[in-house]
């Protein structure tokens, strides 16, 4: 320990002369520091001088460019982009304003129409951030530097929208700032030498410099730099190092864009420190010189008095000294020193060391009642030193590490236990510690056993007696739960707002009080068709649309009494737009205050679908009912005709085997004529079905319709007009003649019977139409029919028309309106319509008219042979074994007679199973099988095949009261020799016959 009395009296004396210097050294150094300090202050007055200049100088530039884009925005020329007007506009404004390198006008594309600097070809602008944030904000917008395709030279650029008349982006106005010309502002500012500012844009690009402006313009800011003024207040000041690595002090300004929330621009300016001190270290070098030259006069004084006034007198006092610290307790300074100054010092000594004892031993009772505070203390208290090492822990610290026992974590480094993410910053805050910077560091902890915590801990210097930072105090707390928490409200928080912003429901909330909205989505805006911000301004109360359809009356009972509700209404927004909402209010309470949540769903295709789903459904119940009605016609037809082959085939067998001067030959043909009317009608019921006969050829529509133009117009009244409005080059059809002839018919005579004894028009028009599925679904008949190219006629009266509840029976079987008739002519129009592969149109409204078009589908190939049988041909005799299959009594006895009557040798089987039974064992003499379709045990499908099986040259003739058309479709493919339809006549069976074995002739 260093004693004073231990030195010589030379020392001594010298040391008072230090002693007695030591207040005007301090003085002094105390001036010199305050005076470095006030050229330090003044420095960075300066440089916040400075940058607010700067700030104002580029304020004032954003301003005047945004008063001359506005101007621009309303010239007329401007908004009819007539680039001959506008450009040398641009132009004459750039010679005025030489801090503009360029006046730019692009689209609403981003394709520039308008330059001030001339250019071989537009560009595009679209990608550029002033021109995406003037579209998006309608604000001016900030751009970011770039060096300009126009003029090749660094510029950094803003932009003003073009709005149309509605407020839509019709284009941006862009004016690029030359960045060289910054450099002339340090120009005319006096600043001290070696002052410097930066500007750099938002993304750290500097744009100027006062210095080196050519060196540094285009590069980026250091990054750690730039990230802390980034994360710092709009205006601070620094020292740290600068471009050119020299010491400076540093102040820098954030400049914002109204409506822009992250910086544009961001003004540096600095001051070396050496320069800013320059003044303060020459003063204070030349009074240390001064205080030198005194201090060393003084001490040579010293040294002369002090050895011949005291130094004699001490040197006894020295050896009693040196004995009592050799250990000599018996010797006692107060007994060796006495009398004056020196004894009054060496009593002094005495009892000081006394008091000295006396508080070492109050100072172990402290530490012992100290440390039992620490280690109660639930919270953990630590000690580290500069490497951070562990130097002194409590047991609630153990306990967060997962330590058993200081002794073993005691020395090791606690770096090791600080998550790798979150090292570098606890370092960071270890070594300002001992730089005397207290912190307080959040960070995540790897225990000695795995587990991780979350700590929050405060650290401090611990400083000895001498006030040396020896060690770092910690006071750490676990805040794991308090951190989980966060995150689940976090997590919580982003829940809610990403249900807001993908909802495809609109979702608004209002102020229960004010009824101003608060918060919405952008599916809000997007049912509404406006525009967000804009909806964030309305109120519920004020809304026009609300009133009309009574959701503000809704709204305000629901925040009376807290009941949810749910609306559907039909809206025509503040935006123009029609829409059909189904909306449910209920009431939300945040801190004992009212608010209206309201969740809109736009339901106009739900809507729009069921209408389509009703429709359909009442189409498809119809055509089932169609169906169902054809196959009990069809059914009823195909029995009918069984019975008719019968009665006209004993007819006609019987006139052959009577004598001609028989007075029973006329019964027989009365017979067989009525017999002949009754096949008719059973045709007509096939017809309706749409399973009926048909003699399909090619023809030309218009040609058919001009053919019974004569008929046509002796069939309808005498005061009724026919006029026919036929369209030109019409497609072929593919359609029997006669059946489309009665379709006409019948259309043009119920037009006639609408008309009445009152005049009237009946107009005939033909035309062709392209059908899509579209348009088929809303014809009458939509079911299996394809789209394409549809000829059709329709026949339009302005008679007394029909209501709905008619029109949708006309179709129906025996439905009519007249007082007598059967009721089967436009069910037999429908059947022949669908067994063409065609669909009717109706329109008719009472005292109006009506209008039936007819679609048929057209045929595209040039030609097609007719299909036509013989109608009259001679039954001839013929030779050979015909195996005759009929579950029908009658029908076997009766075709026996006709076939043995031309000749042939009859077998017959009652049905299919017995057919096959007996063709394999007489398959041999079977020369043709004429097979029924419908039968017991096996029908006429699986006996044809099984015939095959056992002979597949056999000959089969299928006999259906059904069409030949429906069968041939059926059975192509299979080995049909051929088909006659019942009922049919003797010479019909001869000329199938003949037909078979003329066919065996040709290929034996």
């Amino acid at each position: 320990m260093f004693r004073p009395s231990s030195l010589s009296i030379r020392f001594l004396l010298l040391l008072i002369v230090f002693v007695v210097a030591l207040p005007a050294a301090g003085v002094i150094l105390y001036s010199g520091i305050e005076f470095r300090n006030a050229m330090l202050e003044e420095a960075r007055h300066e440089t916040m001088q400075l940058s607010e200049r700067i700030a104002t100088e580029q304020h004032n530039l954003v301003v005047a460019a945004e008063q001359l884009m506005t101007s621009l925005a309303q010239l007329p020329e401007v908004k009819e982009r007539d680039k001959s007007k506008v450009e040398p506009i641009l132009r004459e404004l750039l010679k005025l304003n030489p801090m503009y390198g360029n006046i730019t006008i692009s689209d609403p594309r981003g394709r520039m129409w308008a330059t001030a600097v001339p250019t071989k070809q537009p560009l595009d602008v679209s990608s550029r951030r002033f021109f995406k944030n003037a579209v998006a904000s309608g604000r001016l917008s900030s751009g970011e530097y770039i060096v300009s395709r126009i003029s090749t030279k660094p510029v950094f650029n803003l932009g003003y929208p073009l709005k149309d008349e509605r407020g839509g982006a019709a284009g941006v106005i862009g004016v690029s700032i030359n960045i060289g010309n910054y450099g002339k502002l340090l120009q005319q500012m006096n600043l001290p030498p070696r002052s410097s500012f930066v500007i750099l844009d938002h993304k750290g690009i500097i744009l100027a410099r006062g210095i080196d402006q050519e060196r540094y313009v285009g590069k980026s800011y250091p990054e750690a730099a730039f990230r802390k003024i980034q994360q710092g207040p709009d205006v601070d000041t620094h020292v740290r190092a600068g471009l050119q690595g020299d010491n400076r002090i540093i102040s820098y300004r954030k400049l914002r864009l109204p409506g822009e929330t992250t910086p544009y621009l961001y003004v540096t300016a600095g001051i070396p420190i050496e320069v800013a001190t320059r003044d303060a270290r020459r003063a204070l070098g030349y009074s240390i010189v001064l205080l030198s030259s005194v201090l060393f006069l003084a001490c040579g004084c010293a040294i002369v008095i002090g050895k011949r006034c005291i130094g004699d007198r001490i040197k006894v006092l020295e050896d009693a000294s040196e004995r009592l610290a050799g250990g000599d307790s018996e010797v006692k300074i107060s007994s060796l020193v006495v009398g004056g100054e020196l004894g009054s010092l060496a009593r002094s000594f005495d009892a000081m060391a006394e008091q000295l004892r006396a508080r070492e031993d109050a100072l172990a009772r402290s530490e012992a009642f100290l440390n039992t505070i620490i280690q109660t203390e639930p919270e953990c208290v630590k000690l580290l030193d500069r490497e951070g090492r562990l130097q002194m822990m409590n047991s609630a610290g153990l306990g967060m590490i997962q330590a058993d026992s200081l002794a073993q974590v005691q020395g090791a480094c606690v770096y090791d236990l600080v998550a790798p993410e979150y090292r570098e910053a606890f370092m960071e805050l270890t070594r300002n510690v001992f730089l005397g910077i207290p912190g307080n560091l959040v960070f995540e902890a790897i225990g000695l056993k795995g587990g991780r915590v979350w700590l929050d801990t405060h650290a401090v210097p611990f400083r000895n007696d001498h006030g040396e930072i020896v060690s770092l105090l910690g006071i750490t707390r676990d805040i794991t739960g308090h951190r989980k928490s966060e995150e689940e409200r976090r997590e919580n928080l982003l829940l809610f707002e990403s249900l807001m912003q993908y909802s495809p429901m609109g979702i608004r909330i209002f102020d229960g009080e004010s009824g101003q909205c608060i918060l919405l989505n952008q599916a809000t805006a997007d049912i509404a068709g406006g525009d967000l911000e804009q909806m964030q301004r309305q109120n519920f109360r004020d809304l026009h649309s609300w009133r009309e359809s009574g959701l503000v009356e809704v709204a305000e009972q629901v925040l009376e009494d807290g009941v949810a509700r749910v609306r559907e209404v039909d809206l025509h927004t503040s935006f123009g737009k029609d829409v059909a909402m189904s909306y449910i209010l209920s009431r939300l309470m945040i801190r004992d205050k009212k608010h209206l949540l309201v969740v809109g769903r736009d339901v106009s295709d739900e809507r729009r679908l069921s209408q389509e789903k009703t429709q359909m459904e009442a189409q498809i119940l119809h055509v089932q009912k169609l169906e169902s009605l054809g196959v009990l016609a069809g059914g009823i037809a195909h029995d009918f005709n069984n019975i008719l082959m019968a009665i006209m085939g004993n007819a006609e067998l019987a006139l052959l085997r009577l004598p001609q001067e028989s007075p029973a030959r006329s019964n027989l043909q009365n017979i067989e004529k009525s017999s002949q009317r009754a096949a008719d009608l059973a045709q007509q019921m096939l017809a309706y079905s749409g399973k009926g006969s048909f003699v399909i050829e090619v023809l030309d529509l218009n040609s058919l319709i001009r053919e019974m133009s004569h008929m046509l117009d002796v069939s309808i009244s005498k005061k009724a007009q026919m006029r026919l409005e036929l369209a030109g080059d019409l497609p072929p059809l593919e359609v029997d003649a006669t059946q489309i002839r009665q379709v006409i018919m019948n259309l043009v005579i119920n037009a006639s019977e609408a008309i009445g004894d009152r005049e009237g028009a009946i107009r005939v028009r033909t035309g062709v139409r392209e059908l899509d599925d579209a348009a088929l679904s809303r014809l009458w008949l939509n079911d299996r029919l394809q789209e394409g190219l549809y000829v059709y006629f329709e026949v339009d009266d302005d008679g007394c028309g029909m209501d709905q509840e008619t029109l949708s029976k006309i179709f129906d079987p025996f439905f009519t309106t007249k007082f007598t008739g059967r009721g089967l002519g436009m069910a037999a129009v429908l059947g022949i319509v669908r067994g063409h592969k065609g669909t009717i149109e109706v329109h008719s409204e009472p005292g109006r008219g009506t209008l039936f078009r007819v679609y048929l589908p057209a045929c595209r190939a040039e030609s097609r042979q007719t299909a036509q049988e013989e109608r009259h041909a001679i039954a001839a005799s013929g030779s050979g074994t015909v195996m005759l299959v009929d579950d029908e009594e009658a029908i076997r006895s009766l075709g026996r007679e006709m076939l043995e009557s031309l000749g042939y040798s009859v077998l017959t089987a009652e049905d299919g199973l017995a057919a096959v039974e007996m063709f394999q064992r007489c398959k041999d003499e079977v020369d043709c099988v004429i097979l029924d379709l419908t039968m017991p045990h096996l029908d006429g499908e699986q006996a044809l095949q099984l015939l095959r099986s056992l002979d597949p040259q056999v000959q089969v003739i299928l006999s259906s009261g059904f069409s030949e058309q429906e069968i041939t479709e059926r059975f192509t493919g299979r080995g049909l020799a051929g088909f006659i339809q019942k009922p049919y006549r003797l010479a019909d069976l001869s000329q199938k016959l003949q037909r078979i074995r003329a066919k065996e002739r040709h290929n034996p």
